[in-house]
């Protein structure tokens, strides 16, 4: 017996998800790895969730869900109905689509005179802290170096600091905008999105089958056993070179008796989105 399936039309995730689909998501997928799905049943076809990205490269380790329900119909249905507009933030969110994590390689270099410089005075205060007597004639001698040693430690440390915010000041400041930001989303999210395990737990009643959980082996391949009917695979990959940035599948599919077993995701059916 063969298996098949058929792509629906993929569904593009909107910006931003809720903290309480997140949080609903995260138990029932920890709650289905416990259980697994080893096998399949008579009435139930394997199904290969094969993910190309970024670029043509498989993707391994990444967590794939696959759920009997549309969530981003059910999370858009409630954004709709919220009497507050989700806060908007194009200019930021277009700066955070675009930033890329600097090198810092020849800022950590740069760092090393000041450490140096920064580790005598040290020692040197401590020794003088010790001396027995300051009245010794070295004692003078040695508080006169350290003198010294601290004017230059003074003008070593404003450059330092001068280098540190040409590297990373922008870089601080689109963070704090992004936090705060996040912290008006965040807010949204849980009056937005109250009723979002509610309505996901009696959906997923009403379908009468179980979200299952994979993970993409070395080939970027995961593998499912489902029950005939629709589904929408779901996964979400976090950007290593952006920690603002996340790009994330609700791939619609439907399983039957003949046809292909195979879920693609790629960068054609996924969308970029800020992760905050």
């Amino acid at each position: 017996m063969s298996s098949d399936l058929n792509s629906a039309s993929p569904r593009r995730a909107k910006t931003g998800s809720a903290i309480s689909c997140r949080s609903y998501f995260a138990l029932v997928a920890a709650a289905a790895l416990a259980i697994g799905s080893v096998g399949c049943s008579p009435a139930e076809f394997r199904i290969e969730v094969r993910v190309r990205f970024p670029g043509d490269a498989p993707l391994a380790g990444l967590t794939i869900s696959a759920l009997p329900f549309d969530r981003g119909a059910i999370r858009d249905s409630l954004a709709r109905a919220a009497r507050i507009p989700r806060p908007r933030f194009p200019d930021l969110e277009a700066a955070l689509a675009s930033y890329s994590r600097p090198d810092i390689t020849a800022l950590a270099e740069s760092l090393l005179p000041w450490q140096a410089l920064h580790d005598s005075v040290q020692l040197l205060a401590d020794s003088l802290h010790a001396a027995v007597s300051d009245s010794a004639p070295q004692y003078v001698g040695a508080y006169a170096r350290l003198r010294e040693l601290y004017q230059r430690l003074a003008q070593s440390s404003a450059d330092r600091d001068a280098a540190i915010r040409e590297q990373i000041g922008d870089d601080r400041q689109l963070a704090l905008r992004a936090a705060a930001a996040a912290d008006s989303l965040r807010a949204w999210d849980a009056y937005a999105f109250a009723q979002f395990p509610e309505l996901a737990d009696s959906t997923l009643a009403r379908a009468g089958r179980g979200i299952h959980v994979a993970t993409t082996d070395n080939e970027g391949i995961a593998e499912f056993a489902l029950a005939p009917g629709p589904w929408w695979i779901v996964a979400t990959w976090v950007d290593p070179n952006n920690p603002f940035r996340e790009y994330h599948w609700n791939v619609g599919a439907v399983v039957r008796r003949f046809g292909a077993r195979l879920i693609p995701l790629h960068a054609r059916n996924g969308v970029a989105q800020w992760r905050y």
